[in-house]
C-alpha cells in the first residue's frame, strides 16, 4: 500500500484581510459559518450565511466608521471582503475565504473604563451575499520511495 503524505495543521493567528483590495490590520475574525432552517419545510428551507466580526485596535482612522455610515444614509456600497489564512507568520497562503457584496450591518467602538489600561477596539459586523472558499495553491508533493537494503549475500 503507498504511503500517504500527512497534510499539515494550520493554525488560526496568522491570518490576512483585505476590504475591496485594501489591507487592513484585524486581530480577530470570527467563524465563517452557513447553514440551513432545518425547521422549515424541505420545499422553504433557506440557506443562509452568519454574519461575520472583524475587530482591530483602534486608531485615528474612521474609515470602517465611515463605510457604516455611508449604508446607514442609503448609499449603496458593498465590497468584496477577502481572509486569506496563512501557512506561517510570513508564510503563503493556504486558504482564501472571499465574502461576496460584504456590507457593514453594525460598528462598535470602545468600551471605557478608567480601571483598566486595555487597547482601545473597534468592531465592524459585515452581511454578505456569498461565501467562497478559494483553496491556496496545491503544493507539489515529494515522492517518497521505499529503500531496499541488501544485506551482504544478497
Amino acid at each position: 500500500m503507498p504511503e500517504r503524505e500527512l497534510e499539515p495543521l494550520l493554525g488560526t493567528s496568522n491570518f490576512r484581510v483585505l476590504i475591496g483590495g485594501e489591507e487592513l490590520g484585524f486581530c480577530e475574525v470570527t467563524r465563517l459559518t452557513s447553514g440551513t432552517d432545518l425547521a422549515a419545510p424541505l420545499a422553504d428551507r433557506a440557506h443562509r450565511f452568519e454574519t461575520v466580526v472583524l475587530r482591530r485596535a483602534l486608531t485615528r482612522s474612521t474609515d470602517l466608521y465611515d463605510w457604516r455610515r455611508r449604508i446607514m444614509e442609503g448609499t449603496e456600497d458593498r465590497r468584496d471582503i477577502t481572509i486569506h489564512q496563512l501557512e506561517g507568520p510570513t508564510g503563503p497562503i493556504a486558504n482564501s475565504w472571499r465574502l461576496v457584496k460584504a456590507w457593514p450591518c453594525r460598528w462598535s467602538g470602545p468600551a471605557f473604563d478608567a480601571r483598566e489600561s486595555a487597547v482601545a477596539f473597534e468592531e465592524l459586523e459585515v452581511a454578505f451575499d456569498d461565501l467562497v472558499w478559494q483553496a491556496g495553491p496545491a503544493k507539489p508533493r515529494a515522492h517518497r520511495t521505499r529503500s531496499r537494503t541488501t544485506r551482504q549475500g544478497d
